[in-house]
């Protein structure tokens, strides 16, 4: 069975929720990952079910707000609700930041990722991009999940290639780190600046077509999600949002038929 390749709703999120629902359908992706933010359109089971209905591809999965979003609630009760939420309405994986703290990550995985799990939904941390704090001659990580190897033993795994980039870690490393453990792909490339840049597959650096090939062949049971950004993108041009979706849609399957 091939692999789906879905579309973040995220990758345009100056743009409604319908219209960037109605290019993936469009452009020809196999369903959408829904970027949940301060809108009531991003949480509710009936309203997503009906854009799935209406362009015929569905919800594979969520990811929780980045903030509080629009049940404005604290994040670890937030992940266990929107993991009951992409039961209702058919997604197959909910998307978990970890905490920023790494010395809470045990803490955390054992209550608040124990708990969204619960309901049989497949929960897949993701690897953040590093961050470093710097004061006067010092400076510090403040985030730990950079590292594949801090998320192994986590269970299921969302493997951003964009963050790995920004983080200096191989991605064809990580995935070999990481192994059976990756549930979920964000794909984008790179320049690998520093940046977390989430480039149009195939205009970066990255060696994304031997990531997808090895994907294939390690029998991956999930989906590839294009995690972009709105001006990579060609936003605010509306025919040529739709040009690069179809491009970046091309490269991923053609990356993913290589294997």
């Amino acid at each position: 069975m091939s692999i789906p390749v879905v579309f973040s709703t995220g990758s345009l999120y100056p743009f409604g929720l319908d219209r960037v629902y109605r290019w993936a359908a469009e452009a020809g992706y196999d369903g959408v990952e829904v970027m949940m933010d301060e809108r009531w359109d991003t949480h509710q089971a009936e309203y997503l079910r009906g854009l799935a209905a209406r362009y015929g591809i569905p919800v594979r999965a969520l990811h929780p707000p980045l903030y509080r979003g629009a049940w404005n609630l604290d994040r670890e009760e937030t992940l266990v609700r929107v993991a009951k939420l992409a039961g209702e309405v058919g997604a197959d994986v909910v998307v978990a930041h970890p905490p920023a703290n790494g010395s809470v990550l045990e803490v955390w995985s054992e209550d608040t990722l124990t708990d969204a799990r619960k309901g049989g939904v497949a929960v897949a941390v993701e690897n953040m991009p590093r961050n470093r704090v710097k004061k006067f001659l010092f400076s510090w990580d403040t985030q730990y999940c950079y590292k594949p190897e801090r998320l192994v033993g986590l269970g299921g795994v969302t493997l951003d290639t964009s963050h790995l980039a920004a983080s200096g870690v191989d991605v064809m490393g990580a995935l070999e780190t990481l192994g059976e453990q990756v549930r979920h792909v964000h794909l984008s490339d790179s320049n690998r600046t520093g940046r977390d840049e989430h480039r149009v597959p195939g205009r970066g650096s990255l060696p994304l077509k031997e990531f997808l090939g090895a994907l294939a062949r390690m029998e991956y049971p999930g989906a590839v999600s294009l995690e972009l950004k709105p001006w990579p993108l060609g936003a605010p041009d509306p025919a040529e949002i739709l040009s690069r979706m179809r491009e970046a849609l091309a490269y991923t399957r053609e990356g993913l038929e290589g294997a």
